[in-house]
């Protein structure tokens, strides 16, 4: 089953070329990833969207939402109703 990837981001730009390559390197597949930008102040926005052809080239559903900072419990909660997937981690 389709496996959705919930990941609530604040000001994680110095992650986020490990966590992305990460992604792309898994061999299980169909995945998806719902990427919520918690109003980081940093490059985050950039550099996320910077991967949405890489994961697209992998059949990688990739959906990245932006919001004011409201902190990681709102990022989730902001992100379920994007979620697809039969399992979520």
């Amino acid at each position: 089953g389709l496996v959705s990837v919930v990941t609530p981001c604040y000001n994680g730009e110095p992650f986020l070329d490990r966590y992305f390559e990460g992604i792309l390197s898994q061999t299980y597949r169909p995945i998806e990833v719902i990427f919520v930008d918690d109003g980081s102040t940093d490059a985050t926005y950039a550099l996320a969207l910077s991967y949405r052809d890489k994961l697209k080239e992998q059949n990688i559903r990739f959906v990245h939402v932006r919001q004011e900072h409201k902190g990681q419990s709102a990022a989730i909660n902001r992100a379920l109703p994007e979620v697809t997937g039969e399992f979520i981690t």
